[in-house]
């Protein structure tokens, strides 16, 4: 299974990536790109594992991190829509694609 990201999907990743470098929690912004690799192979492995969540998405908490994938299935393939934050406001990717 191929998963791809959104570019509003790696914009929100460098965003939460930017603000760990903010706080000068280094290590942190490495174990964010160890475990968003682990929740994408998790995703292309069984796609079904993600909470079925509004407008045909799921949700995949990503461990260690408050944040979650949110992603569609799109015939084959994942479609990887927003790293969400789990303290904003809920779907606010409502739009994307």
């Amino acid at each position: 299974m191929i998963v791809s990201f959104s570019a509003e999907a790696l914009d929100d990743a460098r965003q939460l990536a930017d603000w760990y470098i903010a706080q000068d929690a280094w290590n942190a912004v490495f174990d964010l790109h160890d475990e968003l690799a682990l929740a994408v192979q998790r995703v292309a492995r069984t796609p079904a594992l993600g909470t079925p969540g509004p407008l045909g998405t799921r949700l995949l908490p990503v461990h260690r991190f408050p944040v979650s994938l949110v992603y569609r299935l799109e015939g084959d393939d994942v479609r990887v829509i927003a790293v969400a934050p789990q303290r904003r406001q809920p779907g606010f990717w409502s739009g994307r694609r």
